[in-house]
């Protein structure tokens, strides 16, 4: 009978039908016919074994089970059961059988302990993987991390190449914010250079008023306001520099035409007087404040310009240009200082040049004309 059943389920064909289905893919979809045919043998080995019938194909059968059992992507009800089959397989043999109940109770022993064995063998495996499934996680958890610190240390050399870059154009603009200064300290140096400084600076003022030294002028009286002037210019470039412990000057020019009834009067209320005062900066004309420089400090140099071919005056603290200045002046002119304190000198420098300048002034312009 056992023979007969062995032989209807084509026991011949068993081991290719279980490495085709173990090689199936996806195994998931496997699954199912392993377990039934998993089960079904184990039923055929039973009845084998009560029988005394030989196994076709041990060898070969053995071997696909054992695979079965190797199958990582396998599920372990199906491993268990194939494990069961691989114990029955050792169970039956091939030679006579012998039928000894003790023999049989010793092989369902020895069977029960072989899978034992290989129950233990899977949990171990089961245990080494859920290990490694633990690390691979911590790894993948380090990895973004990693992932993340690198995105971090990115931007930030990104962010310090932008700052570099940053301070390289600031640096080079600065250097030529220099050179610029530099040229302009050389172009004042060479005009000063080619400017010639005439010997008698105050040429015209009232005796009672002022005290005349070389270049130092000291008012003597302070009962109102008087003027002292240098001789007439009608073209080239001049240039007036007072320094002074004073606070109360007037600087600037007037037309050469009138400056005698300014002997005895504040240059300040002539119509076409251009002056500027160095208590706060103002510029005046006709005794009008037009705007306002930058006040100059007690001790600084305070100078006034003329360009008699382009007809402006421009005024300077330090050899600063101020950006309020006059334009449309008359010529010829002469250049004025107006006093008011008693007994502290001022230093007048004088310069002055017969060509027409090449230098160009920026600001807002007032109008004499």
């Amino acid at each position: 009978m056992g023979r007969n059943k062995v032989n209807s389920f084509q026991w011949f064909h068993i081991p290719t039908l279980l490495n085709s289905l173990i090689q199936s893919q996806p195994p998931q979809q496997s699954n199912q016919l392993l377990s039934q045919l998993l089960q079904r043998m184990m039923t055929i080995l039973d009845e084998c074994f009560d029988c005394q019938t030989p196994i076709l194909n041990k060898r070969l059968l053995h071997s696909s089970l054992t695979k079965l059992t190797q199958s990582p992507s396998l599920d372990p009800r199906i491993k268990r059961g194939a494990v069961q089959c691989i114990a029955s397989l050792e169970i039956v043999e091939e030679s006579d059988f012998v039928v000894v109940k003790k023999d049989h109770l010793d092989s369902m022993e020895a069977t029960q302990s072989s899978f034992s064995d290989l129950q233990q063998k899977l949990d171990q495996l089961q245990a080494r993987f859920g290990e490694t499934e633990r690390k691979n996680t911590e790894l993948e958890k380090e990895k973004g991390d990693w992932l993340e610190e690198k995105k971090t240390l990115l931007s930030t050399v990104q962010s310090l190449q932008r700052e570099k870059e940053q301070m390289r154009i600031d640096h080079d603009r600065k250097v030529e914010e220099l050179n610029h200064i530099v040229q302009q300290m050389r172009n004042e140096a060479v005009r000063k250079d080619n400017f010639f400084v005439s010997p008698s600076i105050i040429v015209a003022f009232h005796p009672n008023l002022y005290r005349v030294n070389g270049s130092t002028v000291t008012r003597i009286n302070s009962d109102y306001r008087a003027g002292c002037f240098t001789k007439p210019v009608t073209k080239g470039i001049y240039r007036l520099s007072i320094r002074t412990e004073a606070s109360d000057v007037m600087i600037g020019v007037i037309d050469a035409a009138e400056y005698p009834q300014y002997l005895t009067t504040g240059v300040y209320s002539s119509p076409k007087a251009a002056i500027t005062n160095t208590s706060n900066g103002h510029i005046f004309s006709a005794k009008k404040s037009l705007s306002q420089n930058t006040p100059p400090q007690r001790g600084q140099e305070i100078s006034a310009e003329a360009d008699l071919e382009k007809r402006t005056l421009h005024f300077f603290v330090d050899g600063v240009q101020q950006p309020n200045h006059f334009i449309n002046l008359p010529v010829p002119l002469v250049f004025a200082v107006d006093l008011f304190y008693k007994d502290v000198p001022i230093e007048i420098t004088f310069w002055g040049e017969e060509t027409q300048s090449h230098v160009t002034f920026q600001g807002t312009g007032h109008n004499l004309g």
